[in-house]
């Protein structure tokens, strides 16, 4: 997919009143006083070839954003995640040479994660509009899909594969652990919405569940159950939790071995399309 200019002053005009997620920070945006932190310029942390993303990706060109629209309390990102101008400020022709090198050296796929790569949208947008054909893998955008209507309007234009963290399961009569784990108000509708949005754009779309310690009722059960209602979603079981040394409660402790074979139970009598 490309971008036409059009689509990249859209984008560009969410840098100084950003509408990119549901906290809606306007022009905070460019003071770098919204919710996430991120300003007009984008960070990088790092970015490599990587291996440990699902097999159709891998080697996948990881570009890590700094910031993020969620506060996960139990975060292995912190560092970057929470810190907005960790690593270096990147412009689209700098991350577009980038690209080009690593497709050379065997990228199979380009994805764009973070923290979350939601408030980096205006320079993924512009920088696959100036890669343009030179660019012949697919752009992945790995996300917390914590987004607006206007978010995915834009990444429609540019975006082959969409890679979308589903972690926490709806809200029952309380706060979900959307909200008090994550700090995402109204977690659940918010992200399943979009996913059913991009959905009924025929996209293609992985969806990725991260198994946490205690969580099989509240999150994972829920999460299988409602992937298993959209047969033409793929489902990706991560099982790799660690807890940060900063975790304290349940989530310090290890993913039992049980759980994880509960998980896949369910998974397997919910007939879900799982990429490895």
């Amino acid at each position: 997919m490309s971008a036409s200019p059009t689509l990249v002053a859209q984008a560009a005009a969410h840098l100084t009143d950003c509408r990119l997620c549901p906290f809606h920070c306007g022009e905070l945006r460019a003071q770098a006083a919204g919710v996430c932190r991120v300003g007009v310029a984008s960070f990088v942390a790092s970015e490599m070839l990587h291996h440990g993303e699902e097999e159709i990706l891998r080697p996948a060109h990881a570009i890590f954003f700094s910031g993020c629209t969620a506060k996960c309390s139990f975060c292995t990102a912190a560092r970057f995640a929470f810190r907005p101008t960790y690593g270096i400020p990147v412009t689209a022709e700098m991350l577009a040479q980038r690209i080009v090198q690593r497709q050379t050296e065997g990228a199979r796929s380009v994805c764009f994660i973070g923290g979350d790569p939601a408030p980096h949208i205006p320079l993924i947008v512009e920088t696959l509009t100036l890669l343009g054909n030179r660019r012949t893998i697919p752009a992945v955008f790995n996300s917390n899909f914590y987004l607006t209507a206007a978010a995915l309007d834009l990444l429609d234009g540019v975006i082959d594969i969409y890679l979308p963290d589903l972690k926490f399961g709806p809200a029952v009569g309380h706060a979900g652990c959307g909200e008090t784990l994550g700090a995402m108000p109204d977690y659940w509708a918010v992200v399943t919405g979009c996913i059913d949005c991009m959905l009924a754009r025929g996209r293609r779309i992985i969806v990725r569940h991260l198994l946490m310690p205690g969580h099989f009722e509240c999150c994972t059960a829920p999460v299988l159950r409602w992937l298993a209602e959209r047969p033409a979603l793929e489902v990706s079981l991560l099982t790799q939790y660690l807890a940060p040394s900063h975790v304290r409660g349940p989530l310090a402790g290890s993913l039992k071995k049980l759980e994880i074979e509960q998980a896949k139970t369910l998974a397997a009598e919910l007939g879900l399309r799982l990429v490895r």
